[in-house]
C-alpha cells in the first residue's frame, strides 16, 4: 500500500513516502544525534561549523548532522516487523525483504550512494499522542491491550477489521512504523530550511496503513502511517498544505476517512474502479 505525501511549507519540504517494507541490510550510515531544538542552531563537521535556522521546532528524532542533510537527495529509514507475521498471509513479513534485495542490486543504498542516500537507523516509536491525533484513544488503547491475548495465543483476528490479525509485537511495532513516518518528516522539514533543494523521506514500513480508519484496524492496516505523518506535520511543524497521492489497487479508504473535512489536506487515490 503505496502512498506520497507532500508537505507543503513556507519553503520546499520534499516528499515523503510510506510504503510497506522490512527490516534493511545492513549498510553505512550517518553519524546521528539526539535533537529537539529549534531549528536555529549550528555543528560541527569534520572540524569546521554548519548552521542552519529557522522557526519550527524539530521533534525528538535523530538527526543527521547539517551538511549531511544539505547533501542528502533521499532520506530513508526502516520499521522492521519480523514479529508481525502470518505464514502464507499476503500481508507477511516475506514481502518487504525482496524490496530491499532489489534496492541493493539496483545499487540505491548508502554504500553505493555516498552522501546522496542517508539511512536513519535509530529512530523513536511514535507517541499515543501522535497516533490518537488519527485514531481514537480508546481503539490504541484497546490494541496495546490485545497484546496480551496474542502473546497467550500467538496470533489473532480482530474483529470487524477486514481481517487484520495481530501478534504479541503488533502494538510495538506499528508505533515504531508510525515512528518512521515522523522522523522523516522531522527531517525533510529540517533540510528545507537550511537547503532550497531539500531530499525526500523515505519511510519503509510495515504493518502497512492506508486502510485504518479513526476507529480501528482495518484490511490488513493497523494505524494510518502517512495520516499520522500528515496530521504531524500540521501539529507540529505548522505545515499548511499537505498533499497525500495513495497509488495502490484498492482505495486508501483510511486516509480518505481522516482528512475527508480537512480543507487542508488534500487526498488523492489511484486505485482500480
Amino acid at each position: 500500500m503505496n502512498a506520497i505525501m507532500e508537505l507543503r511549507s513556507t519553503t520546499p519540504v520534499g516528499l515523503l513516502r510510506d510504503v510497506p517494507t522490512e527490516k534493511l541490510p545492513q549498510c553505512k550510515s550517518s553519524s546521528l544525534r539526539h535533537s529537539k531544538v529549534k531549528l536555529k542552531c549550528s555543528v560541527t563537521v569534520n572540524g569546521g561549523s554548519d548552521s542552519f535556522s529557522g522557526d519550527t521546532e524539530l521533534g525528538p528524532s535523530l538527526v543527521p548532522q547539517a551538511s549531511e542533510l544539505a547533501d542528502a537527495r533521499v532520506i530513508y529509514c526502516a520499521a522492521p516487523a519480523m514479529g508481525h507475521n502470518q505464514e502464507l498471509h499476503p500481508e507477511c513479513n516475506s514481502r518487504v525483504p525482496a524490496i530491499l534485495d532489489t534496492l541493493q542490486k539496483m545499487e540505491l543504498t548508502p554504500e553505493f550512494r555516498g552522501k546522496e542516500v542517508i539511512r536513519i537507523q535509530n529512530f523513536r516509536s511514535a507517541s499515543v499522542d501522535d497516533i490518537a491525533a488519527v485514531h481514537s484513544s480508546a481503539y490504541v488503547m484497546g490494541l496495546e491491550k490485545a497484546m496480551e491475548t496474542a502473546a497467550q495465543e500467538g496470533l489473532i483476528h480482530i474483529e470487524g477489521s477486514g481481517p487484520t490479525y495481530a501478534t504479541s509485537t503488533t502494538f510495538s511495532e506499528s508505533m515504531l512504523a508510525a515512528g518512521a513516518g515522523i522522523t522523516v518528516t522531522d527531517l525533510v522539514v529540517a533540510a528545507s530550511k537550511i537547503t532550497a533543494n531539500p531530499p525526500s523521506g523515505f519511510a519503509l514500513v510495515r504493518p502497512p496503513g492506508h486502510h485504518a480508519v479513526p476507529r480501528g484496524p482495518m484490511g490488513f492496516c493497523v494505524f494510518g502511517n502517512i495520516a499520522i505523518a500528515a496530521r504531524y506535520a500540521q501539529r507540529v511543524h505548522g505545515l499548511q498544505r499537505v498533499l497525500i497521492i495513495d497509488f495502490d489497487v484498492h482505495h486508501g479508504n483510511g486516509t480518505n476517512d481522516t482528512f475527508y473535512e480537512d480543507p487542508n489536506i488534500f487526498f488523492i487515490s489511484t486505485h482500480q474502479i
